[in-house]
């Protein structure tokens, strides 16, 4: 079984590419797959690394985290 909670984070850190998409107006879909190609790891990438580690399930990762695009 499972005890306790883990945390799931994601952080997108913000560079001059970013930066113009931002200020451009680009859509949220283009923005989450250009930080992805700049190496940001998303709530359900996260979630799955720990359901990989035995820590929780993969069901219960796809019920707490959105869909990545």
């Amino acid at each position: 079984g499972y005890k306790g909670r883990v945390g799931l984070f994601e952080l997108m850190i913000m560079n001059d590419d970013l930066r113009e998409m931002v200020l451009k107006g680009s859509s949220t879909d283009e923005m989450r797959d250009a930080a992805r190609g700049y190496g940001m790891v998303t709530l359900r990438d996260s979630g799955m690394a720990f359901a990989f580690e035995g820590v929780t399930t993969a069901e219960e990762v796809i019920r707490e985290t959105i869909v990545d695009g």
